[in-house]
């Protein structure tokens, strides 16, 4: 039997395995280290199997209210540590990384990375349920994410500073590594061709608190100003999250021709290419958008809200414009702007792609990640 370290990673959704943190899966495989996925889907996975990367299967994760729910999250998550006892776990978002903790710290088990990639709706809702929530979960929260040979990474420093006001956590057990990377092979820089009726894109999971009624309403506004533009929806509906559109909602939309709703879409260097700009009005509570480092690795401008997680991304008019959450009047104006000086976007465009380079290539943030890893190692 190997002697190199058995790592758990655990994981909302194994399409964000895919998606996010395969570099860092190859890295680990490279050096020769065990690595075993615990997500829903994980178990007897094909494409896992052929990357040597052990499966094991969590209940499917969604908006379910049933306590039976959480609890069997909780059961297989400890289950999985049990049986593979590894030398160190790795749980990436805010659900995934609390129902991990809550497991290790009962259990004992150490060490422990969480990966907080956003604080999502439980931090940036003003509804009073989730007020509540947020001070009913409190005392919980600090009890999973505290204890030694516990460690977080934030992906921006407005999330590390929530938590350590709250007393979640200690500063001295986080740090910030922003986003999960960017390739800069696949997102290469290309030039932009001028279009008659440029492309106006908005990509994202159809969610509510990602602005796309506010990209929706936008819309609505200047094409009441006859500007010439084209504005596309690339990404899905998330029925997992109750404020998703419907597919019946995003076909109205796109059946009055407000929007060109063009689903999901596997080949998104070419349709980032193709626009002008990139629009991601989000108010969710992010980690650092990956779509964002994506667009700016290939050279466009991005308008996105001056919001935590967003603003990681955009330097405001430097390599895009920041505008005010919610508020599609302001949307509206900025990709005016941006419509109507084609050398500002290119500019703009220009300087993202030196920002990704400089702060956000894939292989910085892997070699980041590592290091915690081994740091951790040293001191089990």
């Amino acid at each position: 039997m190997s002697d190199k370290p058995k790592v758990l990673m655990v994981l909302n959704d194994i399409a964000w395995f895919w998606s996010h943190r395969l570099p860092l899966a190859n890295a680990l495989l490279s050096k020769g280290w065990h690595l075993t996925l615990a997500t829903a889907g994980a178990g007897n996975n094909k494409d896992l199997d052929a990357m040597s990367v052990a499966g094991v299967d969590l209940p499917e994760h969604g908006c379910s209210k049933n306590p039976l729910f959480h609890l069997q999250l909780l059961l297989s998550i400890r289950k999985s540590i049990k049986e593979m006892q590894p030398n160190i776990i790795h749980a990436i978002t805010l659900r995934h990384a609390f129902y991990t903790g809550l497991v290790t710290r009962v259990m004992g088990y150490k060490p422990v990375i969480f990966t907080v990639a956003g604080l999502g709706s439980l931090y940036t809702s003003p509804k009073l349920k989730m007020r509540m929530m947020r001070i009913a979960l409190m005392p919980l929260m600090r009890f999973a994410f505290g204890g030694k040979g516990k460690f977080i990474i934030f992906q921006n420093p407005d999330d590390q500073q929530a938590m350590v006001s709250a007393s979640i956590i200690s500063k001295d057990n986080s740090t910030i590594i922003r986003g999960s990377g960017v390739d800069l092979n696949e997102f290469s820089y290309a030039d932009y061709v001028p279009q008659d009726n440029p492309i106006i894109l908005f990509s994202s999971r159809l969610v509510k608190e990602k602005g796309i009624y506010d990209f929706i309403e936008a819309a609505r506004i200047l094409k009441a100003k006859n500007l010439s533009a084209r504005f596309q929806v690339a990404g899905d509906i998330y029925l997992k999250n109750p404020n998703s559109l419907t597919h019946a909602e995003i076909q109205k939309f796109h059946d009055e021709g407000i929007i060109e709703w063009l689903g999901q879409c596997d080949d998104m260097p070419s349709v980032i290419a193709s626009a002008q700009m990139m629009v991601l009005p989000s108010y969710y509570g992010e980690g650092v958008p990956k779509i964002l480092l994506e667009t700016a690795a290939i050279g466009r401008p991005i308008i996105t809200c001056d919001a935590p997680g967003c603003r990681e991304a955009v330097e405001h008019e430097v390599n895009g414009l920041l505008v005010a959450p919610q508020n599609s009047e302001a949307l509206a104006d900025a990709i005016e702007l941006l419509l109507n000086d084609l050398d500002k976007s290119i500019e703009y465009g220009l300087a993202g792609r030196a920002r990704v380079k400089k702060d956000f290539h894939v292989e910085a943030v892997v070699e980041k990640t590592l290091d915690v890893y081994n740091n951790l190692l040293k001191k089990a």
